[in-house]
């Protein structure tokens, strides 16, 4: 089996929440197959399908939303989150598949998928429970307050359902199967088909459940010293995307802090639960400073602000500066002009 590696002469993208670069080849194939050619949705989403199949690669949360918004309306497939499924192979998931896939038992499949779930996509997280009938619950919680397509509920619940009847060699037990979606009036026996159990649409978590005893199953593909492996393999992957985006962090809480008059790194380091030192070290280690990232962060929203036809006062105040002097001063290093004069560069021309 030859040992995955990300290629060090293509950056990673970690935005704050993304999705693997392989869940797009698979996309791209499921609409090959459906005769569509993908690179024209991709352009529109703002992604390069020729470089997904590299696990490097991430695609931000916006562009796949709006990647399966553009799916939605090309595919003449009602149920293309249900689809998608059959290009699903453990390496699609990276490392992080084979790790799976090599797990002793079907609980310590579910235990890896669970707990390294982030290098698949950092949009939603997966957590797993057995009540007290002896049913295991496996639910797919949104990271954040977008709403995604229903393909994006139904893609999550058919990925989950076919690695898990890979593992088995068998048909899953599903007890039933919940989507964070509405219902797909008229195509509901498409549903049912594919996971073969009661659907319940509508719901508050897309979730699947079945029998408890069926994670003590063996797997037929177990081997300890390949799951290990690669299970350090995926846990090297997880602390480079840490470290990517962790500047995105700090935005974020400059993005917060700032309209309250703070700009302070210690009140940055507060926020995040670290020290002021171990800021400094980990904006070290992606190559910049929090410097850097203040007046960044100062200048795009101040940009934001003057389009928004805010007042330079107002702005002044809203990305953290104490008067409209050294906002001024400020600006004027950043691009060259005025806050004023920027402003009247970006005025429609008046006709003659």
């Amino acid at each position: 089996m030859v040992k995955f590696q990300v290629r060090e002469h293509e950056p990673m993208i970690a935005p704050e929440y993304s999705t693997i670069g392989p869940i797009g080849t698979v996309i791209a194939q499921t609409l090959q197959a459906e005769g569509i050619d993908p690179a024209p949705l991709f352009s529109k989403a703002g992604i390069d399908v020729t470089g997904l199949i590299d696990p490097g690669v991430r695609m931000s949360s916006d562009s796949f939303k709006r990647l399966l918004e553009l799916i939605e309306e090309t595919s003449s497939d009602p149920a293309i989150g249900l689809t998608i499924a059959r290009f699903i192979h453990p390496t699609t998931f990276y490392s992080l598949g084979i790790a799976m896939y090599c797990s002793d038992t079907l609980g310590q499949y579910l235990d890896r998928f669970i707990k390294y779930y982030r290098v698949i996509t950092t949009n939603n997280r997966l957590e797993g429970e057995v009540d007290a009938d002896g049913v295991y619950h496996l639910r797919a919680i949104r990271s954040t307050n977008q709403t995604f397509p229903g393909s994006h509920e139904d893609g999550i619940a058919s990925f989950v359902t076919t690695i898990l009847r890979l593992a088995l060699h068998h048909e899953l037990p599903l007890i039933s199967v919940k989507l964070a979606r509405p219902t797909p009036t008229g195509i509901e026996g498409l549903y049912e088909k594919f996971f073969r159990c009661s659907i319940e649409f509508n719901a508050e978590h897309t979730e699947l459940t079945f029998p408890a005893n069926v994670l003590e199953e063996e797997l037929t593909s177990a081997n300890p010293e390949l799951a290990e492996m690669y299970e350090q393999l995926t846990i090297e992957y997880l602390d480079k995307i840490d470290r990517l985006d962790f500047p995105t962090r700090v935005t974020n809480e400059l993005i917060r802090l700032l309209p309250t008059g703070v700009s302070a790194k210690e009140k940055v380091a507060e926020a995040l639960n670290i020290s002021t030192r171990t800021l400094y070290n980990k904006l070290e280690v992606t190559g910049t400073t929090y410097r850097q990232i203040l007046d960044t962060t100062r200048h795009r929203l101040a940009e934001q602000y003057i389009h928004q036809d805010i007042p330079i006062y107002e702005i002044a105040y809203l990305i953290g500066f104490s008067d409209t002097a050294n906002f001024s001063r400020a600006f004027k290093k950043w691009s060259g002009v005025s806050p004023m004069e920027y402003r009247n560069s970006i005025l429609p021309k008046t006709q003659d």
